[in-house]
């Protein structure tokens, strides 16, 4: 009977860890509002950007990387996202800027 109150409760933690587990939106929206501390980033910026970052959930909890090289930008879990790699953020930040100046 313990064996099956445990089993339970644990196929309960796990249900509701992949409840809580932040999607890609939600990865996208966090990386977007640290890129936009500084300045607006254009739509086409922003397509570009998510074409070269990778999305993977691994039920109880999510990861955003670079494609290139798989370095870790941020992850989820129970609906939070942190973010990891700063350096990522000011590389992407230095891209928009240069960006604006040629414009």
């Amino acid at each position: 009977m313990l064996t099956r109150i445990v089993l339970f409760l644990l196929v309960i933690g796990l249900v509701y860890l992949n409840y809580t587990t932040p999607k890609i939106e939600a990865h996208q929206a966090f990386l977007l509002a640290e890129l936009q501390q500084s300045y607006p980033v254009p739509e086409e910026m922003q397509e570009r950007l998510w074409r070269q970052v990778d999305y993977s959930n691994f039920m109880v909890c999510s990861f955003m990387k670079t494609k290139e090289g798989s370095t870790l930008i941020s992850y989820g879990f129970l609906k939070k996202v942190k973010l990891v790699d700063t350096e990522w953020v000011d590389k992407v930040k230095e891209q928009i800027q240069r960006q604006e100046d040629t414009y």
